[in-house]
């Protein structure tokens, strides 16, 4: 029988208001990967942290190798063999590959000097290791997100980590990226380290672990040897209700569409970027009918995100031409986008699409304060709460308060104040940028269904997304875009997840005779 290296039992954490996690127990064998699954709020970060000294635990204990641990602080955890691999990358991007992997512990010729021919020795076999084909030598700001992830998980081996907490590792990665860290924990698993896997992606966790236990409400619901369960009873468990009544079935309103008269025809739009990790657009047309959902998959780094804001007037169109009812528009800044009626939903809905310290109700009438102010500018606060209380309704956006800050909520219901504020313009066209990243499974199916049914109320809908399943389950048409270009137009239908992600990623797909 295979040893527990770890066993929580019955950890308590309480915040203010709020029991975060209820008397959880939780095992962890050697060599194997578990995940951790559950909504926002279920207490899966929590509890990591709490195994990695960042909050300690009101109640319960902590058993390591068959021995009682009090875990003050994360360095006493690193002593211990325990680290966390944070969702967000953090190496100093200055320094080099090799300086942050050891950063701290470098290796000395003498009281003052860097044995550097060592620190490259050991960090190159580290990443040999790894299976990782980096230069130790290149500065961390010079590599991709994906290689920055493996840069992180080489600093934790060479803490001597036997236990590596992953916090929903594949967020902003290709699925090249996101296969190589896989790759990766496959062979940690093999040299017998142990990995806790925290992700919001249920097919992440039939691709990579061995069991799962599933939280909600801060309590555990259940641990499961994921060979021995399906997919869709692991979102029963973490919603607590039928997964069925969640699905947004795609529109079937293709023909009709191909009789409209285009609301939209972009033709040969192309941008210079302002930044340098930007793509430069080249030469993108298309049309969007009325009601519509034109999905735009690709890659990060396609255009996708560049398209949504050169149509917003966020980046700088150098050629081409836009129509909006068969007239010439001009689009120069993100006012002549809203005088259209063309709204942006930022993907980063946090800086880009909210402002986190002002309120609930605040964020969601700021773009329309002219309808709630009255003499001298002065707010009607009856009118803002009526307008809030409204979306809060009609969106069913879980918030202590409409004073509450936007901080405070949740991924999912973060966006739909994003979303609120936008309808409270009255848009006859919504850009969606990876609507649902980094939201729980729940979540996302809800703000799904709010996408469907602005398209059923005739608002046009641009999804900008590298989720493929949910662009084609909400689409009625798809372009694909590769490098800042259209690469392919296709109607929704009949396609299959793997065609779509061969065009994304230009590779021929094998056709197998049977």
């Amino acid at each position: 029988m295979v040893e527990n290296v770890l066993k929580a039992e019955n950890i308590v954490k309480k915040f203010p208001g709020v029991v975060a996690l209820d008397h959880v127990t939780f095992d962890l064998k050697k060599g194997e990967v578990h995940g951790l699954v559950g909504q926002n709020g279920a207490g899966k970060s929590t509890f990591v942290k709490i195994l990695n000294g960042i909050y300690n635990p009101d109640e319960g204990r902590i058993i390591l190798h068959g021995k009682e641990v009090v875990i003050k602080n994360p360095m006493e955890a690193k002593k211990l063999g325990i680290t966390l691999v944070h969702q967000e990358v953090m190496l100093v991007p200055h320094l080099t590959v090799a300086e942050n992997i050891l950063l701290g512990k470098m290796p000395l010729k003498s009281k003052f000097l860097v044995d550097w021919a060592a620190v490259f020795d050991y960090t190159e076999k580290v990443l040999k290791e790894l299976g990782a084909n980096i230069d130790p030598r290149l500065k961390v700001k010079e590599l991709s997100v994906g290689e920055q992830k493996l840069v992180q998980v080489a600093r934790a081996l060479a803490d001597k980590a036997q236990i590596l907490c992953f916090d929903e590792p594949t967020t902003a990665l290709t699925p090249m990226e996101k296969d190589s860290l896989f790759e990766v924990i496959r062979r940690l698993k093999n040299a017998g380290k142990s990995v806790i896997y925290i992700t919001h992606y249920i097919d992440e966790i039939f691709d990579i672990c061995d069991r799962v236990t599933v939280l909600r409400d801060g309590k555990k619901i259940a641990t499961e040897t994921v060979s021995e369960i399906k997919p869709e009873e692991v979102v029963k468990m973490m919603l607590g209700r039928e997964v069925s009544s969640f699905y947004v079935a795609k529109k079937k309103r293709i023909t009709e569409i191909a009789n409209k008269k285009p609301l939209l025809v972009v033709n040969n739009l192309s941008t210079i970027p302002e930044k340098a990790h930007e793509v430069a657009l080249k030469n993108v047309s298309f049309k969007l009918y009325k009601g519509e959902i034109l999905g735009v998959v690709g890659l990060l780094g396609a255009g996708k995100s560049e398209l949504g804001k050169a149509l917003f007037g966020i980046e700088k169109i150098v050629t081409g031409r836009i129509q909006m009812k068969g007239k010439d528009i001009t689009i120069k800044s993100p006012l002549d986008a809203l005088k259209y009626g063309i709204l942006y939903a930022p993907e980063n809905r946090q800086v880009e699409g909210l402002i986190p310290e002002m309120s609930v109700k605040e964020n969601i009438t700021i773009t329309t304060l002219n309808e709630i102010s009255k003499f001298l500018g002065i707010i009607d606060m009856k009118k803002e709460r009526e307008i809030s209380l409204k979306w809060v309704k009609d969106l069913n956006i879980v918030t202590p308060s409409l004073n509450a800050k936007v901080s405070n909520l949740s991924g999912g219901n973060q966006q739909k104040v994003v979303i609120a504020k936008i309808l409270q313009t009255k848009p006859k066209i919504i850009i969606f940028d990876e609507p649902t990243m980094g939201i729980d499974v729940g979540a996302k199916v809800e703000i799904r269904r709010i996408i469907a049914n602005l398209s059923e109320q005739g608002i046009s809908v641009i999804l900008l997304s590298s989720d493929v399943e949910e662009v084609l389950s909400l689409a009625d048409r798809i372009i694909v875009m590769v490098k800042g270009r259209v690469t392919r137009e296709m109607v929704n239908k009949g396609i299959s997840k793997d065609e779509i992600i061969s065009l994304i990623c230009k590779v021929e797909v094998e056709k197998v005779a049977a």
